[in-house]
């Protein structure tokens, strides 16, 4: 099977504005989970947001866009983030939401929709309008797809291969976050011998600061050496 990874920027005249609020704070970001569109052309969808939760919810409620929506736990500020969610607090929750979706925003999930791609969640949304989108599917008919995407959109595909999985090693307990920079530290070159890549664009990558990125691949490394070493 073949993977292909792109990187997306939507200028702030047609991005979401849920996606505009994640400038507000450093390091918030939106991941999309699982998403169908239903008989009646609405889009239902499951997030789960990085984010202030009730300044995030009041930004949410305003939109016309949203039909309805309901709210998980949260799980408060992030235990791994050392940062405590700076830019006015952290915590993670979950969302459902129900939403029609109009214009270049919808002509872009059309895009993919159309198309044999698979897509690999979540689907990250972070500030300055980037989102990251990893598919399953033939290479051939990735130009037509970015072709038909609306032209304010930038597209930039860092990786096309064959796809690896996300597979962990058995008993390994990891966070999501964790192992998102485990893998962003293998694509930069942190881990090539002799090393191309650095912390900072490891930060860069996952929207944090460099001290954040350290703790989540420090951690990350501990846990695969035990698991190593008691295995």
């Amino acid at each position: 099977m073949r993977y292909v990874h792109v990187e997306f920027r939507f200028p702030p005249s047609i991005r979401h504005p849920m996606h505009d609020f994640l400038d507000r704070g450093d390091g918030w970001r939106s991941e999309l989970l699982t998403w169908r569109r239903l008989d009646d052309g609405t889009l239902a969808t499951l997030f789960r947001v990085t984010a202030p939760r009730e300044p995030y919810l009041e930004r949410l409620r305003a939109l016309d866009s949203i039909e309805r929506f309901e709210v998980g736990p949260a799980d408060g500020p992030a235990a791994d983030d050392p940062d405590g969610g700076r830019g006015g607090g952290g915590g993670t929750f979950y969302l459902r939401a129900h939403e029609t979706l109009d214009g270049p925003l919808d002509a872009f999930l059309g895009a993919f929709l159309e198309t044999e791609f698979l897509s690999i969640p979540p689907v990250v949304y972070r500030s300055e309008g980037r989102l990251s989108l990893g598919v399953v599917g033939p290479p051939d008919q990735l130009r037509g797809t970015l072709s038909a995407l609306p032209d304010a959109i930038d597209a930039d595909v860092d990786r096309i291969g064959s796809y690896e999985g996300g597979g962990r090693l058995a008993g390994v307990r990891m966070t999501d976050r964790q192992a998102e920079a485990l893998r962003t530290a293998r694509r930069v070159g942190y881990y090539d011998v002799p090393r191309t890549g650095s912390v900072a664009e490891v930060a860069d990558a996952l929207d944090c600061s460099s001290s954040t990125a350290s703790a989540h691949l420090r951690k990350a490394e501990a846990t695969l050496v035990d698991a190593y070493l008691d295995g």
